[in-house]
């Protein structure tokens, strides 16, 4: 009885862990750059109540990305803003683009968020690309 509470607190603990693994792998959340002029920037500022994970210039066809897990707590948030130029504020938008579930931790969750010209579009991997936002 003893071995498998330890075995309980060891994979809790690892489900909150900041290393990835197979059996737990991370989440990760992808911005790409599909406006269809060459010289348009996409400019991506995400952060959660934790991580601030800074300033990202994505040139036409290009894809910043990063590797996140949900917190045990049931918290993880992350509000990304994102930009069509280096300094525009008219084509402006910020917006949850992860949250977890208050009751599931999840592992693996891929989410694509596709700037466009007309506005930005969510893909996962159950799903075809649905625009969620205008600019």
């Amino acid at each position: 009885m003893n071995n498998l509470f330890v075995l309980v607190i060891i994979i809790v603990l690892s489900a909150g862990s900041n290393n990835g693994s197979k059996l737990f792998p991370k989440n990760q959340l992808y911005f790409r750059n599909s406006f269809n002029r060459n010289y348009d920037i996409l400019t991506v500022h995400c952060k959660s109540d934790k991580d601030d994970l800074g300033i990202h210039t994505v040139a036409r066809s290009y894809v910043y990305f990063f590797k996140f897990g949900d917190s045990i707590f049931g918290d993880t948030e992350i509000v990304c803003t994102l930009n069509h130029g280096v300094s525009a504020t008219k084509y402006k938008v910020t917006f949850t683009a992860y949250k977890e579930s208050r009751f599931v931790i999840r592992f693996g969750a891929i989410k694509i968020w596709e700037a466009r010209d007309d506005g930005i579009y969510l893909t996962d991997e159950d799903h075809d690309a649905v625009k969620m936002y205008g600019w």
